[in-house]
């Protein structure tokens, strides 16, 4: 099984890269714990000769909220926050800044988009890029969530379903106020530490690494500097989607929801991993959207439930599953922003990775 696996990704890993106009990508396999298959396939940039290796790091986009909200759940843990206290609750210092709209919105219903938010900040917020030190970015974050927080919502909380960078951030910034650390620091120090991310950083990753390709105007596409502010989104929505890993620590991290899902972890609690991997009242019977993750209902080969995020800053795109029932994780990431066409080529290779487990 498992070099069928293992020519499985790597025949098809470069058919998907023609297919899909990919520079570049990769793909993992775990099976109990433990890598059964990796391959990658291409070049780092376009028009150049490096190519691909196997611990090269990925921007893994709104995988990234997944991570946010596993960092919130162990505060939880910790009985730093709370998953339904309230806004009003959790910012009593901010609360005459804030719509009160907002005020009876519910920590979780941040995390499971429900809490009404829009998807975005504005746009000058969105295209503020460049920041002396973490002092400033801070700053800067929590100006942008308190200017969202003094509108009220828009939607009713807990009436619609509206996926929200915006919402995470506002989750991200509770937290921040909770503990007086940064999301980065937070995420850092209950995610990166604990598990052993050792390549995981923010932004696009810097060094001898694939670059993300920009398409321009739909027609022209060209390598995006990881030094230039515009190769990634603003680090302001960093807790909504600019974490980067390589591909290993993206399926070591995809293990340990697996391990949790089996109540087999240290790294939280019984009932954070139910509140976590839960999707809402509101969604379970359409987007299934639980903190972080979708959860993909049971279909063959699947005879179960799994754990799906995918994300992309239209520069990358990064694809993570966790499937209990053969006991696997599974990550594919590529240098390129053709999200559609990555999505079901991996999805298709995926299915292919299953029916070998049968």
């Amino acid at each position: 099984m498992q070099s069928d696996i293992q020519t499985l990704l790597e025949q098809r890993l470069p058919e998907i890269r023609e297919a899909a106009d990919q520079f570049g990508n990769a793909g993992i396999v775990m099976h109990k714990g433990q890598i059964i298959a990796q391959s990658q396939s291409g070049v780092r940039q376009k028009g150049k000769q490096n190519k691909i290796q196997s611990t090269d790091k990925w921007h893994i986009g709104s995988i990234t909220k997944s991570m946010t909200a596993s960092m919130i759940g162990r505060l939880v843990d910790k009985n730093q926050l709370d998953f339904d206290a309230t806004i009003a609750e959790l910012l009593p210092n901010q609360k005459s800044q804030i719509d009160i709209a907002w005020y009876p919105v519910k920590l979780i219903e941040l995390l499971q988009h429900t809490s009404g938010a829009k998807g975005n900040f504005n746009i000058p917020t969105m295209l503020n890029n460049s920041f002396a030190d973490e002092t400033a970015l801070l700053q800067a974050r929590e100006k942008a969530v308190l200017g969202a927080l003094s509108k009220s919502p828009q939607n009713a909380p807990n009436t619609t379903f509206a996926y929200s960078n915006l919402g995470y951030t506002i989750a991200a910034y509770i937290a921040e106020q909770a503990t007086n650390k940064s999301w980065e620091t937070l995420v850092q120090e209950e995610l990166f530490a604990p598990l052993q991310l050792s390549s995981a950083g923010f932004g696009a990753p810097k060094g001898e690494q694939p670059w993300g390709h920009a398409t321009r105007f739909f027609l022209f596409t060209s390598a995006a500097d990881p030094q230039s502010p515009g190769s990634d989104n603003t680090p302001i929505i960093g807790p909504a989607g600019t974490v980067h890993m390589s591909i290993r620590d993206l399926a070591h991290y995809g293990q340990m929801h697996l391990d949790a899902m089996k109540g087999d972890t240290p790294f939280m609690s019984a009932t954070t991993e139910r509140r976590l991997h839960t999707p809402s009242e509101l969604t379970k019977h359409n987007e299934r959207y639980a903190a972080g993750w979708i959860v993909i209902p049971p279909r063959t080969p699947l005879d179960g439930e799994a754990l799906f995020h995918n994300g992309s800053n239209t520069m990358w795109y990064a694809f993570l599953i966790v499937e209990p029932k053969h006991d696997i994780v599974a990550a594919f990431t590529t240098n390129t922003g053709t999200i559609e066409e990555s999505e079901a080529k991996f999805g298709a290779l995926f299915q292919d990775v299953l029916l070998k487990m049968e």
